[in-house]
């Protein structure tokens, strides 16, 4: 009745809540495969700028090799044949990398080159000559070119110059680059296939941990069940859970120490209603089978049945109170509240008493001053139980002093004392407890409900306010109401 509920459209069903255990995997595994993928890619990264530096040393290596041959044996075509057709060692890394090498003089033409060359790289396709030594970029400076039958190569074009004789040469490199492209391709693969696994692993161990790290709280759960309407003592050891769930098992706790004092009072209430209703009940079963067991005169018939209606009056007024207390209790109900003069509604209630204090010779006195935002119904009767409750406690030739008080610029204190005959202190706890009666021995108090100080403290507590007593055996009784102050009207 007082939570919303979500509205679903027709025909569609309504979303269920992915359970905590599987958004805790779920997270785990998106965080850990995020971090999977950054270093997946930076390292693939790094890679690839390591392949790019040794492409670069290994062409500028092979283009130094002919620069220094050319300084040493410019006019020696055998010499430089066999530099441009050079092989590495098979241990070494050259012998994975295929170079094609070409030598033109400063009118263009060919001193030496590669078997084949031109068919694989022709000349036309390498990029301007650049100077290594002066380059600001000189990993810019070898360039990659495709050529129509699909090899990948290294093309780099520089000039070797003679400072002695003034004579200058092209110098034309390509590197192969094929099986390094391979090798590319399987370090993708394997990235991927790890990115893969790791991903898959990650979401492994995120359920496996997700579970773990929510046993306690099953635990909790499994602990929480034992517990029963006639368990209620049972409590969960905060001390058995991680820190993060001690909060929850100690509001468990308290819930659980609070539904024990409410069953508590529950059960109790329902033995003394039972008690309660029992007495009036037997009285007018009892009139009754008296007047059904022999005819009887109009008189007696008239006695007994204005007895029975004096007991159906307290059965209603008994009713009527504690439906007020279950109203009060519905934190729905709504109160009009109205400025109010809280001296003048207490004389108004002593006005109405004033018949019933002369003939009991009982003095009621009222005074201060102190304006309150309240129900004017509620406040009468609140201050009418107390009135009629002090009144049945004070013998002839007491006090009742009823006074308002401000209390600093946020309450007013009504407070009823009176000289009666005290409270014992065993009782003090329990006096504004429905149906509770300290003393049942005259008749007087044994017609009482028992009701009137839980209706005042309802009433109080209705306002935002607070009731204390305070009692001295053979000395009497005071009630303090704190009600918050009236506010003030805006000019």
């Amino acid at each position: 009745m007082f939570s919303k509920r979500a509205e679903s459209r027709p025909g569609r069903k309504p979303l269920v809540p992915l359970a905590i255990t599987a958004r805790l995997a779920v997270l785990y595994a998106a965080s850990a495969s995020v971090l999977l993928l950054v270093t997946t890619a930076f390292l693939y990264w790094m890679q690839m700028q390591a392949t790019e530096r040794d492409d670069y040393y290994f062409v500028v290596d092979k283009v130094y090799r002919l620069e220094h041959a050319l300084r040493e044996h410019p006019d020696d075509p055998g010499f430089l044949d066999r530099e441009v057709n050079w092989k590495a060692e098979p241990q070494e890394l050259e012998q994975t990398h295929a170079f094609y090498s070409r030598i033109l003089d400063d009118q263009g033409r060919v001193i030496a080159q590669s078997p084949d060359m031109a068919a694989i790289v022709p000349g036309d396709q390498f990029p301007p000559p650049v100077d290594l030594r002066g380059s600001s970029r000189p990993l810019e400076a070898v360039q990659r070119w495709r050529s129509p039958r699909g090899g990948s190569y290294r093309v780099l074009s520089t000039r070797a110059r003679n400072e002695q004789g003034g004579r200058s040469w092209l110098i034309q490199v390509a590197m192969a680059d094929a099986e390094e492209e391979r090798l590319i391709l399987a370090l993708q693969r394997a990235a991927l296939g790890t990115l893969l696994l790791g991903i898959a692993v990650s979401a492994l161990l995120g359920g496996i941990v997700a579970r773990r790290g929510m046993k306690p709280l099953r635990e909790i759960a499994v602990a929480a069940e034992r517990i029963t309407a006639r368990e209620l003592n049972e409590r969960v050891d905060p001390a058995r859970w991680p820190e993060e769930l001690r909060t929850l098992a100690t509001a468990l706790n308290r819930m659980l120490g609070r539904l024990e004092d409410s069953f508590v009072r529950m059960s109790q209430f329902a033995e003394d209603v039972a008690h309660e209703l029992r007495t009036p009940i037997q009285n007018m079963m009892g009139e009754a089978e008296v007047a059904l067991a022999a005819e009887r005169k109009p008189e007696e018939y008239r006695a007994i049945l204005e007895s029975s209606l004096e007991e159906c009056q307290r059965l209603s007024r008994m009713i009527n109170e504690m439906l007020f207390l279950a109203r009060a209790e519905n934190p729905q109900l709504q109160i009009e509240r109205v400025r109010l003069d809280a001296r003048q509604q207490i004389e108004a209630v002593t006005e109405f008493f004033d018949a019933l204090t002369e003939s009991q010779g009982v003095s009621v006195t009222a005074s201060g001053q102190g304006a309150i935002d309240a129900d004017p119904i509620l406040f009468r009767r609140a201050m009418t139980n107390l009135l009629s409750n002090a009144l049945r406690h004070t013998p002839s030739g007491g006090q009742i002093d009823l006074s308002v008080e401000n209390d600093g610029n946020d309450a007013v204190l009504v407070k009823v004392t009176d000289s009666g005959c005290g409270i014992r202190p065993e009782h003090l706890p329990r006096v504004c407890d429905r149906l509770f009666c300290a003393d049942r021995r005259n008749d007087q108090l044994s017609e009482q409900s028992g009701l009137g100080l839980s209706i005042v403290k309802s009433i109080v507590e209705l306002h935002g306010g607070s009731i204390a007593i305070d009692s001295a055996l053979g000395k009497g009784t005071t009630v303090l109401m704190r009600f918050p102050a009236a506010v003030a009207a805006a000019g």
